[in-house]
């Protein structure tokens, strides 16, 4: 059943209004306004649905919350929750704040789209029993939080540095404070069952979550992502992709709005620690065009990220 070469676009949406730390003057964001627009039709010319984790503060920016209400129709997008508030912390927050954190960001999915979301992903990977226990409670059918690689500790660390240098230092200590940082030594990298204990059963059990972590090689490389492009070269990129290919094995392709932005999207009056923001969104664009041909060409076929979830819950 799992021998399918099927992907999914997640696109992991951290737009500019969070980026900016939502300012009560700010409307226009062109990670909505620019961006869905943008990534809605690369989806279309490669006939490869997408995946949204919105972050539920979005959705009360009426432009935005307009935006999603309308590509929520169309069968080839699916809305998924990405928190309410994006705490950079967030596995570490107590039981009550993780619940509040997901529930608010549920509701404004649902009222915007009239669909519940059945994925989720954590802001900064950051993952804890708390987490699984409220998205089991919320009965999510899938999470991508698990970034289970060595790599996630320089990840860290660059998003440190990044929001030090634009002197947003909260956000900086925000990143620090988090108590996830074994957990990419903890489990292997496939998909898998949890429970609310966060120990891994058969998905014959009730009250569990499908753990789908970032696709990678071994927890000794980085994993299989679009800002591995950028990091390490688009042809290291493509060798390491590869493997992930030749496994036959359906897998998700993450990607962010900064990998269809740039700096003309940017509004001056607010300060931002988005990467490579300095590249044109042309040429962006064909980053992914190129990567959305490399895996269509070794025959995968692009789905929505529940519908390989689907795939192991039978």
């Amino acid at each position: 059943m799992m021998n399918k070469k099927l992907f999914a676009i997640n696109l992991n949406f951290d737009s500019l209004g969070e980026a900016y730390g939502w300012p009560c003057d700010f409307h226009e964001d062109a990670a909505f306004t620019k961006g869905v627009d943008r990534i809605l039709n690369l989806s279309q010319k490669f006939n490869v649905p997408l995946t949204f984790f919105l972050v539920g503060k979005d959705l009360e920016n009426k432009k935005n919350y307009e935006i999603i209400r309308k590509i929520s129709n169309n069968s080839n997008v699916e809305i998924a929750n990405h928190s309410y508030n994006h705490l950079f912390n967030f596995g570490s927050r107590s039981e009550e704040v993780i619940y509040d954190e997901i529930y608010k960001s549920h509701e404004l999915i649902y009222k915007c789209t009239g669909k519940e979301a059945k994925g989720f992903i954590s802001p900064t990977w950051s993952v804890s029993k708390n987490v699984i226990k409220n998205l089991i409670k919320l009965n999510y059918t899938y999470d991508t939080s698990f970034f289970q690689s060595i790599y996630l500790y320089p990840a860290v660390l660059k998003i440190v540095l990044s929001h030090i240098a634009k002197s947003k230092f909260k956000k900086a200590y925000q990143i620090l404070n988090r108590r996830d940082y074994l957990i990419p030594l903890k489990y292997y990298e496939e998909p898998f069952f949890l429970n609310s204990n966060m120990e891994k059963v058969f998905n014959t059990e009730k009250e569990i979550i499908l753990e789908m972590p970032m696709p990678l090689i071994n927890n000794f490389n980085p994993p299989i992502w679009h800002t591995a492009g950028y990091v390490f070269g688009w042809n290291y990129l493509k060798r390491k992709l590869q493997k992930i290919l030749d496994k036959n094995k359906p897998f998700f392709y993450l990607i962010h709005p900064a990998d269809f932005l740039d700096h003309n999207d940017l509004d001056n009056k607010y300060t931002q620690a988005l990467a490579r923001m300095d590249k044109s969104y042309k040429n962006k664009i064909e980053n992914l065009e190129n990567m959305l041909e490399f895996i269509t060409s070794n025959g995968y076929e692009g789905v929505k990220v529940i519908d390989i979830a689907k795939l192991y819950h039978h």
